[in-house]
């Protein structure tokens, strides 16, 4: 259940924002009040996922600590944060304003003061910018936090699609206000200005001249707050492993033990939910077992039976994606909560055996005994 939900929310977040950032290139209606609405959920949810990925980033290890590595399966104890912590709040200022500008835009389309609207509009195209920079920053790298890279790199795309959107949607408009205006300048720079407005439609670059000023008037904000005016740059520089990473990573640190996948740790939380039936043998180390984790592992052992080359890939998705959620199941009841989300899919895994398997009880009960091994 967990793995379902989070791969529609990669999918249906990022999809919905390029859909709209393409029709915002090929359509030139006005956008209706529903769309609007629309968008503001679905930026909220955005900015909801990326203070997720911005949470979990903080766990990661900061540059310069070394990795480490369970010896019997070479999976990774922890990486490392993609974003220096000790400067996120600059990142965090800058997609606050930017939310607020991209609200500001949508909601009072055609009434803001000239000024206001370049305003709004040069934070947008920074947040823009950051985002092109973070996802060249960790794109093809392997030595972050893995559950929060992906979901920051998510995040960060479905945001740059949907103010892309924006920004060219209020360039509809105002270009469509000019034509039946039909405004006469007499003065040359304005009237070539408004030719290369309307012509060829690359008021952008006028929005891009006050982005300086407008950045500058951000780090003086956070200079306020106590932040270092060259934190936009350090944010990126002071992490490893990464492309724009300046502090290298040392050698990693081999520890024992093969860590823990969402079943095993799930089967930790309250007796009276998860219901811990005997003690089984894992890798040689003795683990409480419920009925959910031996449905889990039986499921396993069939697909490795019948369809070892799914196996494969399923057990590799689950390696890299169980290892960094299962670290941050630390009590029991968020033991709970695992146990709780798992249980439509234990309902699938059993309905599997039941319907490949002549005699899956028998099956089920084996796993993590010394009957299996």
């Amino acid at each position: 259940m967990v793995v379902f939900l989070m791969v529609i929310l990669f999918i249906s977040v990022p999809l919905y924002a390029f859909i709209r950032m393409i029709q915002s290139f090929i359509s030139r209606k006005n956008v209706s009040i529903k769309s609007r609405v629309i968008d503001a959920f679905y930026s909220a949810v955005i900015i909801g996922l990326v203070m997720i990925g911005f949470f979990i980033n903080s766990l990661g290890l900061e540059a310069g600590e070394p990795v480490r590595i369970f010896q019997v399966t070479g999976a990774k104890v922890n990486g490392y944060a993609s974003l220096a912590t000790e400067h996120i709040f600059s990142v965090v200022l800058l997609l606050i304003l930017g939310m607020f500008s991209f609200w500001l835009i949508g909601s009072h389309q055609g009434v803001l003061s000239p000024i206001v609207y370049t305003l709004c509009s040069t934070v947008m195209i920074g947040n823009i910018l950051f985002s092109v920079v973070y996802l060249t920053h960790t794109i093809m790298t392997h030595g972050g936090e893995e559950f929060s890279v992906p979901l920051l790199q998510v995040s960060f795309l479905s945001l740059l699609f949907l103010y892309i959107a924006r920004l060219k949607e209020s360039l509809n408009d105002f270009l469509e206000q000019q034509r039946e205006k039909e405004v006469n300048y007499t003065n040359p720079i304005l009237l070539f200005l408004y030719r290369i407005s309307t012509n060829y439609q690359k008021m952008s670059k006028l929005w891009a001249i006050m982005l300086f000023p407008v950045l500058i008037l951000i780090q003086l904000l956070l200079v306020l707050f106590g932040q270092r005016p060259d934190s936009f740059i350090r944010v990126f520089m002071e992490t490893s492993s990464f492309h724009y990473s300046r502090i290298p990573a040392p050698e990693p640190i081999m520890v024992s033990g093969d860590g823990h996948y969402l079943c095993t740790v799930s089967a930790r939380g309250h007796k009276k939910l998860v219901k811990p039936i005997r003690a089984g043998i894992r890798r040689g180390s003795r683990i409480a077992v419920n009925r959910q984790l031996l449905i889990a592992n039986a499921f396993e052992n069939i697909l490795e039976q019948y369809t070892p080359n799914l196996h494969t890939v399923i057990r590799g998705f689950y390696d890299r994606y169980g290892y960094p959620l299962s670290r941050h199941i630390r009590s029991k009841w968020s033991a709970d909560l695992v146990y709780l989300l798992m249980k439509p899919l234990e309902w699938f895994f059993l309905i599997v055996l039941y319907t490949v398997d002549h005699k899956p009880e028998n099956r089920i009960h084996i796993q993590y005994s010394e009957l299996k091994n």
